[in-house]
C-alpha cells in the first residue's frame, strides 16, 4: 500500500478511535472526523462511504487480525482452551483500541466476527460438523460466554480473569470431548 495511503488511514484511525473514545458513532459527524485526522472530506470519501463504513472496515481488519494472529493447533476442536486464550491474550494486546471500538452497541460484531473465525478453522479440520448442532453450541457458547465474562469482569486484573476464563474452558472442553 502506498505509504500516503497509510498515513491518511492512520490518521483517521487514530481520529476515529479518539472521537469513538468521547461518543458513540452516531453522534460522529465526517467534517468532525476529516479536522480531527487533518484531511479533507474528499479524501475521506475516496477510501470510505461513510462513517459506518469506517467503522465496519475498522472492525473487521481488527477482527481478521485477531485472528490470523492466533495460532491454531492441528486439531483444533480439541484444543478450544488454547484457541480462546490466544484470542484474548491477542485482543489484550491490542490495548484500547480494541476495547473501545468493541464498545456499547458494537459488542456483538466483535463476538460474532470471533465466532466465526473459530468456525471457519473447525470446519476446514473437520467439514462434517458444519452441521453439528452440539459442535455449534457448543462454539458459540464459548466464544460468547468467554468475552461476557471478560467484559463482566475487565477491570480487574486481566491476566488472572483470561487465566479464570481459560481453566473453565479447558473443563468446559474436556466435557465436550468425553
Amino acid at each position: 500500500m502506498d505509504l500516503r495511503i497509510q498515513k491518511t488511514k492512520s490518521n483517521i484511525f487514530n481520529a476515529y478511535i479518539e472521537l469513538r473514545e468521547k461518543k458513540p458513532i452516531e453522534k460522529i459527524t465526517v467534517k468532525e472526523l476529516t479536522d480531527k485526522a487533518q484531511i479533507s472530506k474528499q479524501t475521506f470519501y475516496l477510501h470510505y462511504k461513510d462513517i459506518y463504513d469506517l467503522t465496519d472496515q475498522i472492525e473487521q481488519e481488527l477482527i481478521a487480525d485477531i485472528m490470523k494472529d492466533v495460532e491454531y493447533p492441528e486439531n483444533a476442536l480439541d484444543n478450544l482452551s488454547q484457541i480462546a486464550f490466544n484470542i484474548f491474550n491477542r485482543a489484550l494486546a491490542l490495548g484500547q483500541p480494541f476495547k473501545t471500538l468493541f464498545s456499547g452497541t458494537r459488542t456483538g460484531i466483535l463476538t460474532k466476527g470471533i465466532e466465526n473465525g473459530v468456525k471457519s478453522v473447525i470446519y476446514k479440520q473437520h467439514p462434517e460438523l458444519r452441521a453439528d448442532l452440539k459442535t455449534n453450541v457448543y462454539i458459540t457458547y464459548l466464544v460468547h460466554g468467554c468475552y461476557n465474562a471478560y467484559q463482566q469482569y475487565k477491570t480487574i486484573d486481566q491476566e488472572r480473569v483470561v487465566k479464570i476464563i481459560t481453566d473453565i474452558t479447558n473443563i468446559i472442553n474436556n466435557s465436550y470431548n468425553d
